[in-house]
């Protein structure tokens, strides 16, 4: 008789586990969650659009886009002290958004050598910034095809 009693006991509790898991709905996702982590690069990029007070203007794009470093051609297109103005900073990171943490420790790395004070630093990181943001902003979306 206890071995009976045990054996419903089971039944019954295997039962109830049963119907427990078939009454549960699944989640149901109506886009693609995108599991992609954001890299270090984007957490500076992140750091100096909040230091400028700029990080709502940031895309979502931004996430995926921005790199470290700067790009091969930064040096040829910055080669002296006056090429290094504020509107060609702004138009240069237009056309390469991806590399303004680049600029961060390519610039701090000139003000600590006594090129440039801190003051134009920041004016030029923030031009950097802006040209960045303008371009990620206006950034073509793919085609359907």
């Amino acid at each position: 008789m206890r071995r009976l009693l045990i054996i419903v006991s089971i039944l019954l509790i295997v039962g109830c586990s049963t119907i427990d898991v078939s009454q549960k709905e699944q989640p149901t996702e109506i886009l693609e969650p995108n599991p992609t982590n954001v890299s270090s690069a984007y957490n500076r990029y992140i750091t100096i659009a909040t230091y400028f007070a700029q990080q709502a203007d940031v895309p979502y794009i931004a996430r995926f886009r921005v790199k470290e470093g700067l790009p091969s051609d930064f040096e040829q297109s910055f080669a002296s002290l006056s090429d290094l103005s504020a509107s060609a900073v702004f138009a240069y990171f237009e056309k390469h958004p991806e590399f303004v943490a680049g600029m961060q420790a390519y610039l701090n790395a000139i003000i600590r050598r006594g090129y440039i004070s801190h003051d134009t630093g920041k004016r030029l990181l923030r031009n950097a910034l802006q040209g960045s943001i303008k371009s990620l902003k206006t950034t073509p979306l793919p085609s359907t095809n």
